[in-house]
Parts: C-alpha cells; sequence; structure tokens
C-alpha cells in the first residue's frame, strides 16, 4: 500500500512539473491568439476602438472638440479624424473604402484599416475569423513581413481636383487701390479654373471650396479636400491668392508649397499675411486648431507628399510663367501656411500677382488676364497629373 501511494505521489508530481513546464513553453512560444468583433453598420464592416484598446493594450487620445483621435503602441502610432476615409500610421497613409464614424456613442474603425493598424503594431497576421479580427500571436509570424510593406503605398491615381479661392465673406484679404478686394478676384480666378478644367475633359471631380462669398475657416479647407480621399483615390490641392506688398513697386507671380522653413524672408512675410486670418475665426479655435503640434507634424510628416507638392508647385509657375508675359516669374518658394497644413495630398498655393502694384492691379481685375491665368494653372495641373499617372502606372 506504501508503494502505491509513493507511486502515486511521484506520478503527481511529474503530472505538476510537466503542467508548469509545459506552460512556460507555450507562453513564450505561442500564445493564444487575440480576437475582437466585428461590427455590421449599414452594411459595412466596421471595428469598436474602445475593445481594439481594451484588448491590445492600445494607447489612445482623443479631442472630441475636432474630432480627431490619436492610437499609441510602443514606438507606433495611428492618427484619425471621424468623417476621414483615410489615416496616418508610422509617417505613412492608409485609406479605406469608407470613413471612421461615431456610431451610438462609440469611435469604429473601418475593418481594414483596424487590420492594417494592428498588423503594423505588432508587426503579425490579422485575419477576419468567424466574424472576429484575429491577431495571430505565434512569434514565428514577427519575421513574415516587414512592418513598412504592411502599408500600402499611396499612390493611387489622380480622381480629383480640390480648387480653393483665398478668404471670402467676412475676410477680404488683401486690398488694393479703388477698394478691389483679394476674395473678389481669387473667386472669379477659382471659377474659371474650373470651368476650364471641365472645357478640357480633365478626368477628374472637380470641385470648389467656395463657389459664393463666404467665411470658410483655413483647417476647414485642407479637411474638404481629405473628406474627398478614399483608399484607391488620391487628389490634389490648389488655393489661389492675391499677394500684396509695402512697397508698390514689387509685382509678378509665385507658387508655393507647404515647408516649416521657409525659403527665404519674402516667403515667411507672405505666409504670416495669408495666416493672419485666423484672428477672424472662432474665438479660442486658433491657437488649439494650428498650434496642435502632434497632430501637424503627423499632417505634414510624409516627405512624400512634400515633394509631389513641390513637382505640382514647379508644373503651375512653369505653365503660368508660359502663359503670363506681362509680368515675371517669381519662381517656386516654400513656407507654412496654413491652408495646406494638413491636406493629404500634393498641395500648393499660388500668388497670381501683387494687388499693391498699380499696374499689376490694372490685369488682375481684367476677365481677359485672369482667363491667362486660369489657363495657366490649368495647363500646370494637367501636366502635373500626366506625369504623375505615369509614373504609377
Amino acid at each position: 500500500m506504501l508503494k502505491f501511494f509513493q507511486s502515486a505521489i511521484l506520478e503527481s508530481r511529474f503530472r505538476f512539473y510537466l503542467f508548469i513546464f509545459a506552460a512556460l513553453f507555450f507562453s513564450t512560444g505561442a500564445a493564444a491568439d487575440k480576437s475582437i468583433s466585428i461590427a455590421d453598420i449599414e452594411g459595412k464592416k466596421y471595428v469598436l476602438i474602445d475593445e481594439l484598446i481594451d484588448v491590445f493594450s492600445i494607447e489612445h487620445s482623443f479631442d472630441p472638440v475636432f474630432q480627431k483621435g490619436r492610437l499609441y503602441y510602443k514606438s507606433h502610432y495611428m492618427v484619425y479624424k471621424t468623417g476621414y476615409s483615410c489615416t496616418i500610421i508610422d509617417n505613412s497613409i492608409a485609406g479605406s473604402d469608407y470613413p471612421v464614424i461615431r456610431w451610438k456613442g462609440g469611435v469604429y474603425l473601418p475593418l481594414d484599416l483596424a487590420r492594417i493598424l494592428l498588423e503594423n503594431f505588432y508587426n503579425r497576421e490579422a485575419d477576419v475569423v468567424k466574424g472576429k479580427l484575429v491577431v495571430k500571436q505565434d512569434i514565428q509570424n514577427d519575421k513574415k513581413t516587414p512592418v513598412k510593406d504592411r502599408i500600402p503605398d499611396k499612390k493611387e491615381k489622380i480622381g480629383f481636383i480640390i480648387i480653393d479661392a483665398g478668404h471670402g465673406g467676412k475676410d477680404p484679404g488683401a486690398v488694393g487701390k479703388g477698394g478691389v478686394k483679394e476674395k473678389t478676384i481669387t473667386l472669379k480666378l477659382a471659377r474659371k479654373v474650373e470651368a476650364l478644367l471641365i472645357k478640357r475633359k480633365v478626368n477628374a471631380k472637380i470641385k470648389l471650396t467656395r463657389t459664393a462669398d463666404r467665411f470658410i475657416e483655413l483647417a476647414d479647407r485642407a479637411e474638404i479636400a481629405n473628406r474627398e480621399l478614399k483608399k484607391d483615390t488620391n487628389g490634389i490641392f490648389v488655393s489661389i491668392h492675391v499677394n500684396a506688398s509695402i512697397s508698390s513697386r514689387i509685382s509678378g507671380f509665385e507658387t508655393y508649397f507647404l515647408s516649416q522653413n521657409p525659403t527665404n524672408e519674402e516667403a515667411r512675410k507672405t505666409a504670416a499675411l495669408e495666416n493672419n486670418v485666423v484672428i477672424l475665426e472662432n474665438p479660442g479655435s486658433g491657437k488649439k486648431k494650428y498650434g496642435d503640434v502632434d497632430y501637424i507634424e503627423a499632417l505634414m510628416m510624409t516627405t512624400q507628399i512634400q515633394k509631389e507638392s513641390s513637382f505640382l508647385a514647379d508644373s503651375v509657375q512653369k505653365s503660368l510663367d508660359k502663359k503670363i508675359t506681362e509680368f515675371k516669374s517669381r519662381g517656386v518658394h516654400k513656407a507654412d501656411f496654413f491652408v495646406l497644413r494638413g491636406a493629404l495630398m500634393p498641395a500648393v498655393l499660388v500668388e497670381v500677382g501683387f494687388i499693391t502694384h498699380k499696374k499689376e492691379l490694372g490685369y488682375l481685375k481684367t476677365d481677359k488676364y485672369q482667363e491667362k491665368l486660369a489657363e495657366g494653372i490649368v495647363d500646370g495641373i494637367i501636366s502635373f497629373i500626366a506625369q504623375y499617372n505615369e509614373l504609377i502606372d
């Protein structure tokens, strides 16, 4: 009987140690998969961000005023905004066919974006299994696909063109002799550019940020453009302005793209002049909208967008230079224009002339000269699109 009990004790100890060994082995080598529910909202597949955070131990911050959020995990991050179909994940743009939404008190991420996020954050495959989004926890999966390859390149063909008429409403912009307002010239020019793009049968959706004399905040102009972005659709943003100077002898046209490092002091002053409109925006909102460093850096992040914007600026400026003989080209420059911040696509600001130069103002007021300017801008846009689309075919 004693031998029986000794044998039973030894066997139970063996089983116990075997269990401990197995638990340690499997916990370090093949942990259980993690999964979250998939919601069907109006026929589209979504994932609740709160569940994503809880299950995968992801940190999260959300601004309910501006409806933007940021997800963090170790050195990875995602920036999203409700109503947008594109997000930024680790300095790259990832898009969906439908937007991030607020629904029944929660914020929901499109399934395809949730999948890209998890694969990028964890460097493991994420699959849909039995109505759930599952992340494989086997460490052997870690080396299957490099992180950089998990986010698709933002290289879709240009599917839309946003033409932004600077200023408007309570913001007249620069004012020239005789009370001529910048906002009036820019709207006329924007309409001419739109009409010409339609006439030239450009294969893209064309949209104006404003079609009448109304005030639009600077940040909202880029939002109008970003809301057009989809998984398979990129676009361009062209903001039209008229320059001003304390010197009545300065004239000419120039094109800018976004950079926090202005080309020169003149470029910095031009940006400051155009950015001054923030004093007319909702009290208290300006500082937060344009001073949120993390968010703005994330939106400005891509050197790819900056390169494409530089390419677009060069194309527009060269085309204007061919059309306009009355005044000299002032070239392509870079500066920190608030209206270009946050545009997740090639974006430029065109200063078509100086409202403070008597002779140039005389030209800027005429339909004939405005048509020449519009032709130059359109030629530049068409040239850019042709070369851009050719590069990605």
